[in-house]
C-alpha cells in the first residue's frame, strides 16, 4: 500500500486528494485498500454510536429486566432464519424454537393465613344490653358461640434498661470474706449496649441496608438518642467479635465442591484521591449454594481474587474476567474454569437491539434452561441432572456451537452481536464443563444474587468510610450472606451467637455456630422438645 495511506485522512477534500493521487500513479490496489478501510471504520463507528443509543433510550424508556416475551422472540426468529437472496439456507439442524407458553390461568388474590406462632389477645365483643333480652318473651339470651375475624396488629419495639445488681456477701463474725457476684457478659468490655441492641444495629445497617444516621433517627422517636459515632464504634466492635465465624466461613467456601465467584464496585472515602473517593471492589464467593464469603480490595486488580482462591482445588464458577486467567493457566493451576450462561445470554440481548440474528442464540440459551426447570422441577439428583443434560441439553450446546462457526465470519468483531460471539468462542470450553458434573450450576447467578445485597446497601449508604470500614462491612456480609442462604432470622443468630461469645465460647467449637450448624441444633433442640441452648464450657 501507498505509504500516504497510513496517515488515514479524515477530511473530505484530503480522502479525495489522496484518492486521485493514487489513481494518477496507477496504483489501484491502494485505493480498494483505502476505500475497504475507510468503509470499515465508517462502519465500526455506526455499529458503536448504534449500541450507545440503544443502551441511553433503553436506560432513559425501557424496562431494566431482561426477560424477553415468548412471542416477540418467536418474531425475531423468523426474520432471523429467513434466508436472505442468494444466501444459503439456514441449519436445519438447529432445535425447534421454543414452544409457545400458555399462561396459567388467572388465581384469585387470597389472604395468606397468619403465623400460627404469632401471640394472640383475644378481645370479646358484647351486644348491646338491650339486644341481648329476648323482645318475644323478656328473658335473658344465651351466649350460643362467638364468629371470629382476625387482624394483624403491630407493637413498636421498645428500649429496655437492664439493671445488673451484683450480691455481695460477707461473713458477720469474721467482719470480712467478702464475695461479689461475677460480672455479667456484655458484648464489649465496658460497652453500654446489649446483645439485642448491637444485633439490631447491624442488622438495620447490613441487612435492611440503613445507614447509621438514619439508624440514629430510628432510635430517637423510639427515645434514645445515640450518637452516629457511638453506632460506628459499635459496628466496628462487631465485626471483630465475628471475625472467626467469617473466617472459618471462608475456610468452607474454599473447601466446597463448587465455588462461585463474582464482583461488584464500592465507592470508599479517600481524600488522597481526586474527588474525595475511590472505587473499591467487594467480591463475593459462595460455596455448594451453602457458604456465602464477601472480601473487599482497594483495586480491581487480579492480585485480590487470585491471593483469595490461591489454594482453590476443583470447579471455579466465574465470568471471563481476565484476572482469573492467573487461576486457570498457572502451570500446576488446580482450580478449573467453569462458564456462565447468564453472562453468555446478556451479550446476545444485548445484540437483539441492533441484529435479529442473536435471538437464535436466545432461543437457544433458552432451551437449555428448560431442561434445568425440568431437572428441577423432578427433584433430580446430581447424577440424574447430569443424565438429562447429556441427553437433552448436549445436542442444544451443539447446536448453539454450529451456529456461532456460521454466524462469526459474517459479524462485525466489535458490533454487540460480534462481542457475544467472541465471548462464546473464548468460553466455549467452560460453557461446556455443566455436562461433566451434575452439581454444576448452569450459571453465576447464586453469586450475582449474593452481590445484590451490596447494590442496595450503597444506594442507601452510598460509600464507605474508609479500607477498613469495608473489610469490616466485608465479615458482617460474610455472616449475614450466609444465614440468607439458610433462610435464618439474623438479628436471632447474632443475639445468640454473641451472647455466646461473650460467655467464653471456645474457639475450638466455633463451627458449632457456623450458621447452618447453629440453625440444626436449634432445629433439632425444638424436635426434642428441649431448650435451643448449648452449654459453653469455661476456658
Amino acid at each position: 500500500m501507498h505509504a500516504a495511506t497510513s496517515n488515514k485522512p479524515t477530511d473530505i477534500d484530503g480522502i479525495r486528494a489522496l484518492l486521485v493521487n493514487l489513481l494518477q500513479e496507477g496504483n489501484n490496489d491502494a485505493v480498494v485498500d483505502l476505500v475497504l478501510a475507510l468503509l470499515r471504520q465508517l462502519m465500526d463507528d455506526n455499529d458503536r454510536l448504534q449500541v450507545r443509543l440503544a443502551r441511553l433510550l433503553h436506560d432513559r424508556f425501557g424496562r431494566r429486566s431482561e426477560k424477553i416475551s415468548p412471542d416477540q422472540l418467536r418474531l425475531f426468529l423468523e426474520e432471523a432464519l429467513k434466508p436472505e437472496a442468494g444466501a444459503a439456507p439456514p441449519d436445519s439442524t438447529l432445535p425447534s424454537p421454543l414452544p409457545r407458553l400458555r399462561k396459567a390461568p388467572a388465581r384469585r388474590p387470597g389472604r395468606r393465613p397468619l403465623p400460627a406462632d404469632l401471640p394472640r389477645e383475644q378481645v370479646v365483643l358484647e351486644p348491646s344490653a338491650e339486644d341481648k333480652v329476648c323482645a318475644v318473651c323478656g328473658a335473658a339470651k344465651a351466649c350460643i358461640g362467638h364468629e371470629t375475624s382476625e387482624v394483624l396488629e403491630f407493637v413498636p419495639a421498645r428500649f429496655k434498661v437492664v439493671v445488673y445488681a451484683r450480691a455481695k456477701y460477707a461473713c458477720r463474725p469474721c467482719e470480712g470474706q467478702v464475695v461479689i457476684a461475677p460480672v455479667a457478659a456484655k458484648p464489649f468490655e465496658a460497652g453500654l449496649p446489649g446483645f439485642g441492641l448491637v444485633a439490631d444495629v447491624l442488622v438495620r445497617k447490613y441487612a435492611d441496608h440503613a445507614p447509621l444516621h438514619r439508624i440514629r433517627g430510628m432510635y430517637r422517636r423510639l427515645g434514645v438518642d445515640l450518637p452516629v459515632s457511638t453506632l460506628a464504634h459499635w459496628v466496628a466492635a462487631g465485626s471483630e467479635v465475628l471475625e472467626p465465624i467469617a473466617r472459618a466461613i471462608r475456610r468452607e467456601t474454599l473447601l466446597a465442591h463448587v465455588v462461585q465467584a463474582d464482583d461488584t464496585g464500592l465507592r470508599v472515602l479517600d481524600r488522597a484521591k481526586q474527588g474525595g473517593s475511590k472505587r473499591g471492589h467487594m467480591w463475593a464467593y459462595v460455596g455448594d449454594l451453602t457458604w456465602a464469603t464477601y472480601d473487599y480490595t482497594p483495586t480491581w486488580e487480579a492480585e485480590g481474587p487470585c491471593t483469595f482462591l490461591a489454594e482453590r482445588v476443583g470447579w471455579l464458577q466465574a465470568d471471563a474476567y481476565a484476572g482469573y486467567d492467573r487461576l486457570f493457566k498457572r502451570p500446576g493451576a488446580t482450580a478449573v474454569e467453569v462458564g456462565c450462561f447468564a453472562h453468555l445470554r446478556r451479550y446476545f440481548v444485548e445484540a437483539l437491539e441492533t441484529d435479529r440474528r442473536a435471538a437464535v442464540a436466545i432461543d437457544l440459551i433458552a432451551q437449555l434452561y428448560l431442561v434445568e426447570r425440568e431437572a428441577s422441577d423432578r427433584a433430580l439428583d446430581p447424577d440424574g441432572r447430569l443424565a438429562l443434560r447429556r441427553e437433552r441439553s448436549a445436542p442444544i450446546l451443539a447446536a448453539l456451537g454450529r451456529w456461532a462457526e456460521t454466524t462469526v465470519p459474517t459479524a462485525t468483531p466489535k458490533s454487540p452481536l460480534g462481542r457475544g460471539l467472541t465471548y462464546l468462542v473464548n468460553q466455549w470450553r467452560a460453557l461446556n464443563r455443566f455436562l461433566e458434573d451434575g452439581r454444576l450450576q448452569i450459571d453465576n447467578n447464586a453469586c450475582e444474587r449474593a452481590l445484590r445485597t451490596i447494590a442496595i446497601g450503597r444506594k442507601n449508604w452510598l460509600f464507605a468510610g474508609s479500607d477498613a470500614g469495608a473489610e469490616r462491612a466485608a465479615i458482617i456480609y460474610t455472616v449475614f450472606g450466609t444465614c440468607r442462604l439458610h433462610d435464618i432470622d439474623p438479628w436471632a443468630y447474632l443475639q445468640d451467637v454473641l451472647t455466646k461469645l461473650a460467655d467464653g465460647w471456645l474457639q475450638s467449637r466455633v463451627d458449632e455456630l457456623l450458621p447452618p450448624n447453629w440453625a440444626a441444633a436449634r432445629h433439632a433442640a425444638a424436635e426434642a422438645n428441649q431448650p435451643a441452648e448449648m452449654v459453653a464450657i469455661p476456658a
